[in-house]
């Protein structure tokens, strides 16, 4: 049996903000890089599941034990998504380390808690006298949600459950009765916003002039000088007292994030009222939507499904889709979101898809993500909590699901977490896209197609190249193609196999091939789908891309270049702990990755578990469960 203990250490409460930190201390295990842990918070059958940030890890090594110290702040009335109850909110943590998992850490009351919150009657058993707080020290991890954030709607008390291991949170009375004017208003305070700030921009225009003979007349000493260190030059000076004299007017008036948000504000006002005038209109029955930011036409999971219903006289077809990352500003395509997501009675997407957040959902409307991924591996949306390129706690990005589908029960939970969903919002139909790897016929096409085009691979055996991108996002991803060098892998293994390069979408750079190695190295990063690039593989050569569940399908050995693995643990971090998740050998290096493959060791034999682990139903009928959960949510089935 696993031993793990927890102390509460510091639990502080302002208003609706919840400081804790907690320590945990388990046996220590030298392969365990990165453990996790989770804050679970229920409330009147809603759950959300949020990442409790470790901030310190270490070794005790005379009694082979670790601690594990723990510390975030949570916004309480941020929790649950379009959701109030008057029930007291429920919270535990789940703790990961390496295999082990448990579900609700058993816990002691430090005294300094105790000390803080006098109310509190905890029995003497569950408090602890000599606890560890030597790191329990709260940095300013919050400030990235003050900005913009609105006036707390309530305050609240802490109890414990010490027996069955729950921090019960309370409501009391409302901390602020009613909405000012301010929060009320949602045109006019943006508009008067932007009418102030165009009048800022052109205050610093016409005072541009005032700035520049101030600056010169400060650098001849007629007027007083601002205070700078000793220049050398009149004309140098005369620069330096100018920018001097302006920046600060300047900077507030013209810095990005100012402006992006004095134009957005008012756009997503007006937005809103034509959302809430076109929602008095009844909801169309039997109008499915299909959204999509990735693609111009209809693509991926939601094209099986989309196969499978198109038939289909008594459903109403809609599609907004495009690829250009710009095109979510587009008028046209704002224009016509509106009026789909509020006529449409089923409303399904594949990515991220920012126009949701404009707008409040309307009741009746259906919302369906169907994600482009398999499985749960590395992190993202709010797992990624107090991480660079991660999201605020307040944020509505995809917590206005009504469903999203997972492969299987075993990653709902990592899904909840990522989506900010409650568990009932996840569903483990099974990923469609994936139903090609349980048909032979599909299979043979693809391979009679593929080897049509580059007979000569033919015999060969085909080793795929597929990491994942480097980067915050589309607009930032990149790989480092120094990395790794096809031409000497090649050479390396004799010509036994030939290459095929598959890039992410989003990475815009690409290999420059010799011309006497393009026939057996190929970069196919524009062209083919990857599912069926796996159909043609003998053996993946990946990072951390989730193609490795679609590969696990076809039983196809891998290994995981992983050079830069450590620094991605920092930045990105997983769900699993990788060392021990990945099904294939690690390799750091280049010259580790010819060796491995060329004395075939992949360790193949994890393929078979991890398979089972991420997939529930391996049928070939994703895409019928799914379809038939669209149907039922429009009446039809």
């Amino acid at each position: 049996m696993f031993d793990c203990k927890m102390i509460i250490n510091k639990l502080l409460l302002d208003e609706n903000k919840m400081r804790i930190s907690v320590s945990i201390s388990c046996p220590f295990d030298i392969d365990v890089t990165s453990p996790k842990a989770k804050l679970i918070f229920e409330c009147d059958g809603k759950t959300r599941r949020l990442p409790f940030l470790v901030t310190n890890y270490f070794r005790q090594k005379q009694s082979e034990t670790c601690i594990v110290v723990c510390s975030y702040t949570y916004f309480l009335d941020s929790l649950f998504y379009k959701f109030e109850s008057s029930e007291d909110i429920k919270a535990h943590v789940e703790f990961y380390y390496g295999d082990n998992e448990v579900y609700r850490v058993p816990f002691n009351v430090s005294t300094n808690v105790i000390n803080e919150n006098p109310h509190l009657e905890i029995e003497e058993k569950y408090i602890e006298y000599e606890c560890f707080d030597g790191v329990a020290v709260f940095t300013n991890e919050d400030a990235e949600f003050e900005s913009g954030r609105k006036k707390e709607k309530h305050s609240y008390n802490i109890d414990f459950n010490c027996d069955s291991s729950e921090i019960i949170i309370k409501k009391t009375e409302d901390a602020h009765n009613g909405r000012s004017l301010v929060d009320k208003s949602i045109v006019l305070v943006p508009a008067v916003r932007l009418v102030m700030f165009i009048i800022r921009i052109l205050l610093a225009v016409i005072l541009l002039p005032y700035f520049v003979i101030d600056g010169m007349l400060a650098a001849l000493g007629v007027v007083p000088k601002r205070k700078t260190k000793q220049i050398d030059g009149l004309f140098k000076n005369i620069f330096v007292q100018i920018k001097i004299n302006a920046s600060s007017f300047i900077k507030t008036s013209f810095k990005r994030a100012k402006f992006v948000e004095n134009i957005r504000k008012p756009i997503f006002a007006v937005c809103a009222m034509r959302y809430k005038a076109l929602s008095r209109k009844k909801i169309i029955p039997n109008r499915v939507t299909f959204m999509s930011g990735r693609r111009d036409e209809l693509g991926g999971n939601p094209l099986f499904v989309y196969n499978l219903l198109k038939d289909r006289d008594d459903i109403d077809f809609r599609f907004l889709l495009f690829s250009d990352p710009s095109g979510h500003n587009k008028l046209r395509n704002i224009v016509k979101f509106l009026r789909l997501y509020a006529t449409s009675r089923v409303v399904i997407v594949d990515d991220y898809f920012r126009l949701l957040n404009i707008v409040d959902k309307r009741e009746g409307v259906k919302l369906f993500q169907l994600w482009h991924a398999c499985g749960a591996f590395k992190t993202f949306g709010f797992t990624r909590l107090g991480k660079k390129g991660g999201p605020k706690q307040i944020d509505p990005n995809h917590r206005m699901y009504d469903y999203a589908i997972v492969s299987s029960q075993e990653i709902a939970k990592h899904y909840a977490e990522g989506f900010g969903l409650s568990d009932e919002n996840v569903v483990a139909t099974g990923i469609p896209r994936t139903d090609i790897f349980m048909d032979d016929t599909y299979a043979a096409g693809v391979r009679d197609g593929f080897f049509s085009r580059y007979p000569q691979l033919k015999g060969k055996k085909i080793m795929l190249f597929a990491p994942t991108f480097r980067g915050n996002g589309q607009m930032s991803a990149f790989y480092p193609t120094e990395a790794f060098n096809p031409q000497e892998v090649y050479d390396s293994l004799g010509g036994e196999y030939a290459i095929i390069i598959k890039l992410h979408p989003f990475c815009k750079q690409r290999y420059d091939i010799p011309e006497e190695y393009r026939d057996y190295i190929i970069d196919l990063s524009d062209d083919d789908e990857l599912n069926d690039l796996l159909f043609v593989t003998d053996l993946l050569v990946t990072d951390y891309s989730s193609v490795v569940f679609e590969a696990s399908l076809l039983n196809i050995p891998m290994l995981f270049y992983a050079f830069d693995l450590y620094d991605y643990i920092s930045s990105r971090d997983f769900y699993y702990d990788f060392e021990g998740f990945v099904p294939g050998r690690i390799v750091f290096s280049q010259h580790e990755l010819t060796q491995s493959i060329a004395n075939n060791d992949f360790q193949q034999d994890k393929v078979e578990g991890f398979k089972n682990k991420f997939f529930d139903d391996l049928d070939g009928k994703s895409s019928q469960r799914v379809a038939s959960l669209i149907l039922e949510n429009l009446g039809l089935e």
